[in-house]
């Protein structure tokens, strides 16, 4: 019978896939986490990870392992929400969200919940990528895109709405700006196209055909502050456009329509902790759809 506490360092290095990177996150050394390793490869008599440029791969008998794996971490985590927790909730649950929503949404506005359970910690990861919560990157991810995981719980969180947004200074030099047929006159503000994380980023056709970008980057804060310094137009969500003071909404009755989807893994999803984050984010959007939708 190999070691239970073998599968913590089994479970690290398939998610993390670096013998550094998993010995700093346990605490402890490359050596140790090496020697975990090969002691459940030795008991169970086949080999679990192969070693390639990349990092640590599975094998196919390591993946066989990981799902009974990650199952037994579930039910060890639910059982010690289950014992320490009882009528008040606590402990931390980790979002992982798209730039934009995280940074000029949700963080203003988690202070609420916190307030309602005040033993609950909140991680919000809020990065230009998208987040995994099937490596365990977050205990819920807020993406563009419907997951199609087998083990993923997904809901359409909201929609919401993005327009043209530009700085008066730009529009004061800028050729004229009437119509939809102007636009290709003007200079955009854009993503790296081969760096995208979701098709669902590549817009700027929505609005026009042959846009001359001048400045891309893969952060929607950045383009933003590059409007406000002049540079061009911008497609910003309007829960970020309207409310800088810096910038100026261009032909307002054109706009494009996305989601936003919120998941969790499956057994998570009974998780108390992990409830009450859900519940309150998906009443949040349905509260403030005015805002995200940029009406009124």
């Amino acid at each position: 019978m190999f070691d239970w506490n073998d599968l913590r360092y089994f479970l690290e290095l398939h998610r993390s896939g670096r013998l550094l990177t998993t010995a700093r996150r346990l605490s402890t050394t490359h050596a140790t986490v090496a020697r975990h390793i090969e002691n459940l490869e030795r008991e169970l008599g086949t080999q679990l990870f192969a070693q390639h440029t990349g990092g640590y791969q599975l094998t196919p008998a390591g993946l066989t392992l990981l799902k009974h794996a990650e199952a037994m971490e579930n039910t060890a985590l639910l059982a010690q929400e289950d014992m320490s927790q009882g009528i008040a909730p606590l402990g931390q649950v980790r979002i992982g969200v798209t730039e934009g929503l995280g940074n000029a949404f949700l963080a203003s506005r988690l202070v609420e919940l916190m307030r309602q359970y005040p033993g609950l910690e909140v991680e919000l990861v809020s990065v230009p990528r998208f987040v995994s919560i099937t490596n365990r990157e977050a205990d819920i991810a807020i993406t563009l895109e419907r997951p199609n995981a087998d083990l993923v719980i997904s809901r359409r969180l909201t929609r919401y709405r993005l327009s043209l947004f530009a700085s008066p200074r730009y529009l004061e030099q800028a050729p004229p700006l009437r119509s939809r047929d102007d636009l290709g006159k003007h200079q955009w503000i854009g993503y790296v196209d081969d760096l995208l994380f979701t098709q669902e980023l590549m817009f700027h056709h929505s609005f026009c055909r042959h846009p001359q970008v001048v400045f891309r980057s893969t952060s929607v804060v950045a383009q933003q502050q590059a409007a406000q310094a002049g540079v061009g137009l911008a497609i910003l969500p309007r829960f970020m456009g309207q409310r800088d003071p810096l910038l100026v909404p261009v032909l307002p009755e054109e706009f494009i329509e996305r989601e936003y989807w919120m998941c969790t893994r499956r057994e998570l999803h009974r998780s108390v902790r992990l409830r009450l984050v859900w519940d309150f984010l998906l009443a949040l959007c349905d509260r403030e759809q005015a805002v995200l939708m940029g009406e009124g």
